[in-house]
């Protein structure tokens, strides 16, 4: 039996593959030990206050567009709705296909089915998906 990973996105337990649980918390690690670099060294400076005591521009960052950020968050919560609304084998195949990397092969082997009748029934859950996520 492998291990399963997940992680919480909005309060919900979502199972990814290991290789997504250990981007997501290397990825968290660095942001916290940036943080904490950015407290101990007071990155923010008193000289970069205006006459008025607020930050004249220093904390916009230029780089990052936050229409794509709140676009794909948003594409991210619709997926996860359209993927609750699946019936419980169905999410199972999902996730063993897309979170997982398990191969047809070995998928249908634990569910029973054929390849090609596994392959049969992906592509009607993606359609069903599909169909799900254009009516959002």
């Amino acid at each position: 039996m492998s291990k399963e990973y997940f992680i919480f996105v909005e309060g919900k337990r979502i199972v990814v593959s290991k290789e997504v649980y250990q981007a997501y918390w290397h990825e968290t690690n660095k942001e916290n030990y940036r943080k904490q670099l950015d407290r101990e060294n007071q990155l923010l400076f008193f000289c970069d206050l205006d006459h008025d005591g607020n930050f004249e521009g220093n904390l916009i960052d230029e780089r990052v567009d936050v229409e794509k950020l709140v676009e794909a968050q948003l594409r991210i919560e619709e997926l996860n709705r359209a993927l609750s609304s699946l019936t419980k084998e169905e999410r199972e195949i999902i996730d063993a296909l897309y979170f997982r990397d398990e191969t047809t092969r070995s998928v249908a082997s634990s569910f029973g089915l054929h390849q090609t009748s596994l392959i049969r029934k992906r592509n009607q859950i993606l359609k069903k998906l599909k169909t799900i996520l254009e009516n959002f």
